[in-house]
């Protein structure tokens, strides 16, 4: 259930910390995303560099993952158990995904959303 969560909420987690246009999958996925238009100053740090987009993504969900699956406590109750293995296992892609677009917008110098904070 977390892998789900996390490849539905990839792209509109990228359109929010880089303010580049990408939604829902619902909403258009990446139509609108930066990157497609020729004659933007900032592209989108994820989809401009695949290496960038590929390991801060595919970290972000695989530390999520396993954090979701990885036997550390012990909860009574199966549906508190799968609900608190959840929630943290987003909580965790949510931070390693804003961590490592931070890098990527400060390694860009990309200028819109988080970067605008940090360059």
């Amino acid at each position: 259930m977390t892998l789900i969560a996390a490849l539905v909420m990839l792209t509109p987690m990228c359109g929010f910390l880089f303010q580049c246009g990408c939604d829902w999958p619902w909403s258009g996925l990446d139509a609108n995303c930066n990157f497609y238009k020729p004659h933007v100053e900032h592209k989108c740090p994820w989809c401009v560099s695949m290496v960038t987009g590929v390991l801060a993504t595919g970290l972000a969900t695989i530390v999520g993952v396993l954090i979701a699956v990885m036997p550390l406590w012990k909860i009574s109750g199966t549906t508190k158990q799968v609900s608190v293995r959840i929630v943290l296992g987003l909580s965790a892609f949510f931070v390693v995904g804003i961590v490592t677009a931070a890098v990527a917008a400060i390694v860009q110098q990309y200028q819109l959303g988080i970067g605008s904070y940090l360059v």
